[in-house]
């Protein structure tokens, strides 16, 4: 690979690194919301790094699972392992970030939700066109 193809694809700290720098809107999609890996290191990652100001300021995280569960449902899951003295605010201003789709991984319909859901978030985000945005999809989910 040449230089410059690789520093194309990055790392994932870098794409959310320079979307930060740069004020691009970023969608981060969690494939496997509901589950272990989710609510014990992803969901405490993401909220570590929000805390922190290393998420875009322009920033949209969306939970999909298979798991019916009503927004509140899933921000209660979400927190439930952050530290019991986390800030409140960074807490609540966090939440705002997550909305929850849910869907079955075999569904076309299910996935249109999804994509509808991530469309209106680049929505709110102000987002001009697909040059002016990212998207990160983390699979959170077992090899079966």
């Amino acid at each position: 690979m040449s230089k410059s193809s690789t520093s194309s694809q990055g790392s994932l700290t870098c794409g959310l690194d320079r979307a930060a720098k740069e004020n691009k809107p970023t969608t981060i999609v969690v494939f496997g919301a509901s589950g272990d890996l989710a609510k014990k290191k992803t969901f405490p990652a993401l909220f570590h790094l929000y805390q922190r100001k290393l998420l875009p300021s322009r920033l949209s995280i969306i939970g999909y699972a298979r798991t019916h569960m009503s927004p509140e449902e899933f921000h209660k899951r979400v927190t439930s392992t952050f530290a019991s003295d986390a800030d409140k605010s960074s807490v609540e201003g966090f939440l705002k970030l997550c909305t929850y789709v849910s869907g079955k991984y075999d569904v076309a319909e299910d996935f249109q939700a999804l994509r509808t859901e991530i469309e209106k978030g680049e929505h709110a985000l102000e987002c001009s066109g697909s040059s002016d945005r990212v998207r990160v999809y983390y699979l959170a989910l077992p090899p079966s």
